[in-house]
């Protein structure tokens, strides 16, 4: 599960920046990131080691701040 969530993580990260340097707040990229990061967070949500669960939601909280901040 953690590696899925890391691939994952992986293609939000890329979608997050196309998405930041998209000129429009209604780009697909955004639109698909957003679905990603909702996705990846029930994922994150059912990983039982709490360890790699926090490591990871220190990931996804950042990239969810990133495209906040540019969807404001």
């Amino acid at each position: 599960m953690e590696s899925e969530v890391r691939k994952l993580l992986d293609k939000a990260e890329k979608l997050v920046e196309e998405c930041v340097n998209c000129s429009s707040e209604d780009c697909d990229e955004c639109e698909e990131a957003e679905r990603l990061l909702d996705e990846i967070r029930e994922k994150v949500q059912s990983i039982q080691d709490k360890k790699v669960a926090r490591r990871l939601t220190v990931v996804l909280d950042d990239l969810e701040n990133k495209l906040e901040n540019k969807l404001g």
